[in-house]
């Protein structure tokens, strides 16, 4: 088994560079009009209060995938039902995100380029990059948001001395009332993309700090939504509020504006590759989480995977839209009719049932909490391998050797196994 470890400050990495993926480039219209920016403030504060119970399912389970605390929590077939529901869900999301990249390369920069090639060449990069594992994905993150800051940085400062702001185009705050305001981030804001990192529950038992990782990931969210609500913001004061609902790309549109006397002409190619950093990482943790619960569901080496669900992508591609306003219409449904059932529900119903299931083995007699990240009541009905210690002071191992998935999530050490072990020794 391969050990891999993540630390917080690459969790953090991930998790800006896959909420700024999409979030920076799609328009899925601004309900809320000049307010929208406000709308993403609101967004966030939804998206982080949906975290703070992905992570409580993470930090009571934190050895263990969430493809297998479904099993635990709602029994073997349901839980492998909703396992296989998220790889499914996953890789529908990896394959929205990778149109969302190849129509803007081809709307861009390679105009006579068909989209499905784009497509298959940055989908070939991503396979190349989870076939080398998590770490380098991780590193790799370090790197490349740093350079993605750079570019937005620069950005900003063009669009500064340029002149093109006018911050009355963002005035009268709330003259509209309230109501498109809630609108927007009650059918839109709160999910897209913060709801989404509910994907990174497939990749926090990896992390060597637990709780600084959860803690990263607050962090993350916060900053995310200060930069989407500082673009959001800016596009408004510069194309006003009716342009930058019509635009496609309304940040690119902004950002060749910002051109300074004959020096510094068309600087929007800069924020094309920070696009593209975004979206690219944003495919791979879909991905990987898919890649990693499928192989876990069914038992297969995650190599093996990589490249058949590769084609699976594409294939999802080059049947799903012909245009890109349709591209959009589509993914304006999802998240109305589909994305609130993996986002809210079923998270919801884990969290209803992982407190029934600590309230009654709480209340049996010389049942007690184990160093096996979870609860139990020292049966050794932990899912990962890894041993618990009951009232008794018998130690009982997994009822499986691990996942299959060729990681092994990481142990806090003897007895910690990722399951429910049993009571505290």
């Amino acid at each position: 088994m391969e050990k891999i470890k993540i630390t917080p400050l690459q969790i953090f990495s991930l998790i800006v560079l896959f909420e700024l993926g999409t979030g920076l480039v799609v328009n899925l219209g601004m309900e809320a009009g000049k307010d929208e920016w406000l709308a993403v403030l609101l967004g966030m504060v939804i998206g982080i209060l949906l975290y703070a119970g992905y992570s409580m399912l993470y930090l009571w389970f934190p050895n263990m995938l969430p493809t297998e605390y479904d099993k635990l929590l709602l029994g073997k077939y349901l839980g492998t039902l909703a396992g296989i529901s998220y790889m499914v869900f996953f890789l529908y999301k990896a394959s929205r995100d990778l149109m969302d990249g190849g129509l803007l390369v081809i709307a861009t920069t390679l105009r006579e380029t068909p989209v499905f090639i784009v497509n298959m060449l940055m989908m070939i990069t991503v396979a190349y990059t989870i076939h080398k594992g998590l770490e380098v994905l991780a590193r790799t993150a370090l790197i490349l948001l740093t350079v993605m800051m750079m570019i937005g940085a620069l950005n900003l400062l063009l669009i500064a001395f340029a002149h093109i702001v006018d911050i009355n185009r963002l005035l009268p705050v709330l003259g509209g009332g309230i109501g498109p305001l809630l609108r927007a981030v009650s059918r839109t804001n709160y999910q897209f993309p913060f709801a989404e990192v509910i994907a990174f529950n497939m990749l926090l038992p990896f992390l060597n700090h637990p709780k600084k990782g959860v803690k990263a990931g607050y962090l993350a969210l916060l900053f995310t939504g200060l930069i989407l609500s500082l673009a959001v913001a800016t596009t408004v004061a510069v194309l006003g509020a009716d342009l930058a609902e019509r635009s496609y790309f309304p940040m690119l549109i902004m950002v060749g504006k910002a051109s300074i006397s004959d020096f510094i002409q068309r600087p929007d190619i800069f924020v094309v590759m920070a696009f593209i950093i975004g979206i690219y990482f944003k495919i791979c943790i879909y991905f990987f989480a898919a890649v990693i619960g499928i192989s876990n569901i069914f038992n297969i080496p995650y190599q093996k995977l990589i490249y058949p669900l590769t084609l699976i992508i594409l294939a999802l591609t080059a049947f799903e839209t012909r245009s890109y306003s349709e591209h959009l219409t589509k993914g304006g449904k999802m998240l109305y009719l589909v994305d609130p059932i993996f986002f809210i529900v079923l998270p919801l119903i884990l969290l209803i049932a992982a407190v029934i299931r600590k309230f009654i083995f709480r209340s049996r007699p010389g049942a007690g909490t184990g160093t096996g990240g979870g609860f139990g009541t020292g049966a050794g009905d932990g899912i990962m391998g890894g041993a618990g210690t009951s009232a008794a002071g018998t130690a009982h191992t997994g009822t499986e050797g691990g996942s299959g998935a060729g990681y092994e999530v990481p142990r806090s050490g003897p007895g910690s196994g990722g399951g429910v072990g049993g009571g505290g020794s």
